[in-house]
């Protein structure tokens, strides 16, 4: 009959727009979905990121009136059936996470995240003279690295002052000034003056301020040639006219770390280990800068590598007028390059002081026991040195010991150690520590 076709054709015509909905959406949600995940962060950062992704997320909603589409994406690609209610459950856990990962407050700190103080005892007396080479030893985890990355700006600092050639890059605004002697500025009325807070743009810093990283594989992209990574710095700060002064600045840094011109095709992992960490330093000298943080540019290679490496910084030191900050875990390399040597332990700069005056003069009982582990070529002279071992493990830097961090492992701990904590102060000409018992230590 007339009511029994038009019936099903009906029938037809409402699952063939059903089945086209869902085709259309099908195509549509993994576009959607796509470009949710790959925002360009900087367009993130600059506005609300929790409204953009529950703005997107409503759209995957209202898209076909249902997540079947995107349910039969998701079967498609992970290969496992997911109920529609348990995808919005899914869209809700996307979105708090990208909005923990990328959305900070002004000083760039994670909200919501649970700020620890891992590095408090960085003073006044860490300088760096032009030409000079500071070293940083201690164990994994002691800060050496973040007070690299810190100086330089990379880690944002919660308090404290950075100061590079005579101008505060960053300055918390809590910290007291201080003259030449490192004595705390005050008012006429004997308070202790403060500077203001500040918090520069590192933009035009980051052509005299540098950093070669401690992996080199990990640090260089792997989808990029060597020329490129090299060219990179350059495009950004504009030092270039032309595509040839480019390429012929990118060769000569090349020929700078003993690479040749033919290397600038190749890839990372065509590298050996030695040359990669070349690339690295190539890459941080491009810019001409004039204060380069090494992060133990050396302890991925192997020792007669290592040597070249350490003799090729002090060559483009000799050349360019180079300030080193030189992290590194083996006090004998870091004795070779540094002018000064300062130790840290658990977030804190226990001792600072000249290379030969902390090698023969030491008075922290950490240091000692570092200076201890250093082998010595000589078997009748390492058979009559005593090695002082360490006992105990490294306190967390979260829930550090009260008073010294050191106490738990020092031999010359007592009652004051665990309630008060030490003083970082001058135990001779340029010579700093920071213990209670320097006299019995001696």
């Amino acid at each position: 009959t007339s009511s029994e076709v038009e019936g099903t054709l009906l029938n037809y015509i409402v699952a063939s727009y059903y089945g086209m909905r869902q085709a259309i959406f099908f195509l549509i949600s993994p576009v959607v979905v796509g470009v949710i995940t790959y925002f360009p962060y900087e367009f993130i950062r600059r506005r609300s990121t929790l409204f953009y992704y529950v703005a997107c997320g409503l759209l995957l909603v209202a898209l076909g009136g249902q997540a079947a589409g995107v349910k039969a994406w998701i079967d498609v690609l992970w290969g496992y059936t997911i109920q529609p209610s348990e995808f919005v459950k899914l869209a809700c856990i996307i979105v708090i996470a990208k909005y923990l990962e990328t959305e900070t407050d002004p000083m760039g700190n994670l909200r919501g995240a649970a700020k620890v103080a891992v590095l408090m005892g960085i003073p006044w007396a860490l300088t760096l003279a032009q030409g000079e080479t500071l070293g940083l030893v201690g164990e994994s985890g002691c800060g050496k690295t973040t007070t690299g990355r810190t100086l330089l700006r990379l880690y944002e600092p919660t308090s404290g002052r950075i100061v590079y050639d005579g101008k505060p890059i960053f300055d918390s605004g809590d910290v007291p000034l201080t003259d030449e002697n490192g004595e705390p500025k005050k008012d006429a009325a004997g308070r202790a003056v403060c500077g203001p807070k500040t918090a520069v743009n590192m933009m035009p810093y980051r052509r005299r301020m540098q950093i070669v990283f401690q992996d080199p594989y990990a640090s260089l992209d792997p989808r990029m040639t060597v020329g490129d990574i090299i060219g990179e710095a350059i495009d950004i700060h504009k030092l270039c006219k032309s595509k040839q002064e480019r390429h012929d600045r990118i060769i000569e840094m090349l020929r700078r770390v003993g690479l040749n011109s033919e290397h600038a095709n190749r890839y990372p992992h065509e590298f050996s280990g030695g040359q990669r960490q070349r690339v690295g330093i190539a890459r941080a000298l491009a810019v001409d800068p004039e204060f380069i943080v090494c992060d133990e540019p050396i302890s991925a290679l192997d020792v007669s590598i290592q040597a070249q490496v350490v003799n090729m910084f002090e060559e483009l030191q000799e050349q360019m007028g180079l300030t080193y900050l030189f992290i590194a875990h083996d006090l004998s390399v870091v004795k070779h390059i540094s002018n000064r040597i300062g130790v840290m332990y658990l977030g804190k700069l226990v001792e600072l002081a000249d290379s030969s005056e902390l090698t023969f003069h030491s008075v922290h009982p950490y240091t000692r026991s570092l200076i201890s582990a250093i082998p010595v070529a000589d078997p009748r002279l390492s058979r009559t040195r005593q090695r002082i071992v360490l006992e105990g493990d490294v306190p967390s830097p979260v829930n550090p010991p009260s008073g010294c961090r050191f106490r738990t492992r020092c031999p010359y701990a007592t009652e004051r150690c665990a309630q008060e904590e030490p003083a970082f102060r001058e135990v001779s000409p340029g010579h700093y520590a920071a213990c209670h018992n320097l006299e019995q230590v001696k």
